[in-house]
């Protein structure tokens, strides 16, 4: 028993520390404790970050400039506001990391606490926007920051080599009279842009498949899969911002920036990772409906 839980409290630490990796913060090492960022910076934050994960470079940028040159780098953490709902006023202070792992460990959530914790700072995310747009002179100044923060250099390698979620931008874009909206209802959520699975797919040539399965978590199976792919499957998981690629038996595990959930029947996920599967080279929202680039 005392060896399934020390393995059980292995995975959480990896997981958690994993999904950082990607998407928020530098991982290990020891580096200075940053001050808690206030509301304010927070909300500036949780912008910045939303942007960069959707591709949106120079406003990520933009976003979290304003934050560094009013309170430097200070430290966000977040939960997700479909987390808001159904935590309530339970939920611990996702800045007391031992507290969140606790409630996490003692099964007080129906999803993994841990993993639904968003954080990040101004100088990681502009170091993660300008190594994703190329530029090196900018990549290199924020580096520079992250030294003086005491991270250490496999850190910062990392940092410049970790694939971004929505990849890199083509260099020239279809003029935007050219870009056609799409029939799709969404949400806005956390800055994020969030459809309706089933719909999604169908409107985007994907195949999806989203099945009762008590085994699983929030009790779907859910698999997304792509006509130039057949023999590729994409399992996804509601309440964790996780995604299985299988393919001829193999599976690898993404990290998802945004975990999908669902709410009053309806499954909802980020469009940003739908619109990669699709191979949409470039999309935003204008008067009310999510327009897209020619592929």
């Amino acid at each position: 028993m005392v060896g399934l839980r020390q393995k059980g409290l292995a995975v959480v630490f990896i997981l958690w520390f994993g999904s950082a990796m990607a998407f928020s913060s530098p991982p290990g090492g020891r580096h200075l404790s940053l001050p808690k960022a206030n509301r304010e910076a927070t909300e500036g934050l949780k912008e910045a970050y939303a942007a960069y994960v959707q591709g949106q470079y120079q406003r990520a940028i933009h976003l979290a400039l304003e934050v560094y040159e009013r309170w430097g780098d200070v430290e966000a953490r977040w939960y997700p506001k479909w987390v808001l709902r159904l935590g309530g006023k339970e939920l611990p202070d996702p800045h007391d990391r031992w507290a969140v792992l606790g409630a996490t460990i003692g099964g007080k959530f129906p999803f993994p606490l841990t993993m639904a914790v968003k954080s990040t700072f101004p100088s990681y995310l502009l170091a993660r926007c300008y190594a994703a747009l190329k530029d090196t002179k900018g990549f290199v100044q924020w580096a520079k920051r992250l030294r003086e923060l005491g991270y250490e250099q496999d850190d910062i390698t990392r940092t410049y080599l970790l694939p971004h979620p929505s990849g890199e931008k083509p260099s020239v874009m279809p003029p935007k009279e050219v870009w056609r909206p799409l029939p799709l209802k969404f949400r806005e959520e956390d800055y994020f842009i969030l459809v309706p699975l089933d719909e999604a797919c169908k409107v985007l040539g994907l195949g999806c498949s989203i099945q009762p399965n008590p085994k699983m978590a929030g009790g779907k199976g859910i698999r997304v899969t792509k006509p130039n792919e057949p023999n590729v499957v994409y399992r996804l998981f509601l309440g964790r911002p996780l995604i299985e690629r299988l393919e001829g038996g193999k599976g690898r595990t993404e990290t998802l920036a945004y975990a999908p959930y669902e709410e009053n029947g309806v499954v909802w996920v980020p469009f940003y990772w739908l619109a990669k599967q699709a191979g949409i080279r470039g999309w935003e929202v204008r008067n009310g409906k999510i327009y897209v680039a020619p592929k």
